[in-house]
């Protein structure tokens, strides 16, 4: 009972042959072949804008296609229907044109009624082998194909490569009815598999690759991360744009991450060496062990890479924690701007230096030096007063007043010596 509609059912058939029950494999197949369709997407629901938003669930019905099942790449034997996404935790909805697989299965009315169902479409299946887009028009009914326009298209059903050129038709993959943005671009290339590797791609040339160390030796493409380690240490590429080239390139050519070129990447490493082109090489400050360079270091690492970086918290706290040293360097101003709370430089066994690494003057306690000298200053201007009242000491009680009248302006002033900012210990 347990394999009545499994695979030995219908090894069973099989083997009956032209028996009184023949007729129940027939039936299977027919069952098959109407729970499992393709069909073309003629039209999507991406936002609340199109006119049947309100009629298919609103934002519920997000992804709703409406389809042509078809029998042939270029030929509708079928009447315009719809279908939801089977995936709810993965979307990847397809473009107009391109072609899905429908399943049959229960639908949300299945409580009500346990034979009502529904269409679910699977990704857009892969016909031209890209990441980027794997429309099929139907160039039959198309208006206005030109005969070489259709010759492109049924070329490539026979293993070609789809190259753009001008004599083709450029087609809409977005909804007729509330139009789109996307527009097909011939520069967009695919990532190169390495063998084991699990990748994820967009259609802009933003991928995830869960790979591993992979020394190529021979072939065109050699990835940059493999130098060091052996094969099968993982490594994860997260990357964002490939880098900006010509419209003219040829997008069908796979590529390989570089870390150097690609616009913005995210490198979690193990025993891989990166060969990151860093704004500054390494830092002088550090005397005592300087940290490898980046692109020597062979350990496991985390390496942010773009044109800029932003770390940002919009409730608590920034951490940063390091085993051993922390470098920051810039090729213009370090700038560290605290608008309420203190700035504290702190070290418990060594100095803290300012303006050099070699730095060995030490800076003066202001507080107690001034208090000090004030004391001195005021003992001095004392003397000065007996000395310039003495009439016997008439020239050196000249230099008496003038001094006693100087060392009354440092008095005076004295705080104004002491930095309302910078405090130390």
């Amino acid at each position: 009972m347990a394999n009545k509609f499994g695979f030995n059912s219908v090894q069973t058939q099989l083997n009956l042959g032209t028996s009184q029950d023949s007729g129940g494999l027939q039936d299977q197949f027919e069952l098959l072949n109407k729970k499992v369709i393709y069909a073309r997407v003629v039209d999507i629901i991406l936002n609340d804008q199109h006119p049947e938003f309100i009629n298919l669930g609103g934002w519920s019905g997000l992804g709703t296609i409406f389809y042509n099942e078809v029998e042939g790449a270029s030929t509708t034997t079928k009447s315009v229907n719809t279908a939801l996404p089977l995936l709810p935790y993965l979307k990847n909805y397809p473009l107009v044109n391109e072609l899905v697989v429908l399943l049959q299965l229960p639908s949300k009315k299945v409580n009500e009624q346990s034979n009502v169902t529904q269409y679910y479409y699977l990704n857009p299946i892969s016909i031209w082998n890209s990441q980027h887009i794997n429309a099929f028009p139907n160039v039959d009914t198309t208006q206005n194909a030109q005969n070489t326009e259709r010759k492109s298209y049924t070329a490539i059903e026979e293993g070609q490569t789809r190259k753009s050129t001008s004599e083709e038709v450029n087609y809409d993959y977005n909804s007729p009815l509330v139009g789109g943005t996307f527009e097909e671009r011939s520069n967009i290339s695919p990532l190169l598999p390495f063998a084991g590797d699990i990748i994820t791609e967009g259609r802009w040339g933003n991928s995830i690759r869960l790979g591993s160390t992979a020394k190529v030796t021979s072939g065109t493409f050699v990835n940059n991360w493999s130098n060091n380690g052996a094969n099968g240490d993982p490594i994860t590429i997260i990357r964002n744009g490939q880098p900006i080239t010509d419209e003219e390139k040829n997008g069908w050519v796979p590529i390989v991450e570089n870390i150097n070129e690609d616009q913005s990447s995210i490198y979690l490493t193990s025993h891989q060496t990166i060969p990151l082109n860093a704004s500054i090489g390494s830092n002088p400050s550090i005397k005592n062990e300087p940290p490898e360079t980046i692109s020597s270091y062979s350990g496991s690492q985390v390496i942010l890479n773009s044109d800029r970086l932003i770390f940002n918290t919009k409730a608590d706290s920034m951490l940063i924690s390091s085993q051993q040293h922390i470098s920051i360097t810039a090729n213009k101003t370090v700038g560290i701007l605290s608008t309420e709370g203190d700035i504290v430089l702190q070290t418990n066994k060594n100095n803290v230096k300012l303006g050099d690494p070699n730095a060995n003057q030490s800076v003066i306690l202001g507080d107690k030096f001034l208090d000090e000298f004030s004391d001195v200053l005021k003992k001095l201007q004392n003397l000065c007063q007996t000395l310039s009242a003495e009439p016997k000491l008439y020239l050196s009680g000249g230099s008496a007043g003038s001094a006693k009248t100087q060392i009354s302006l440092l008095l005076n002033n004295i705080n104004e010596f002491k930095s309302d900012i910078v405090k130390t210990v």
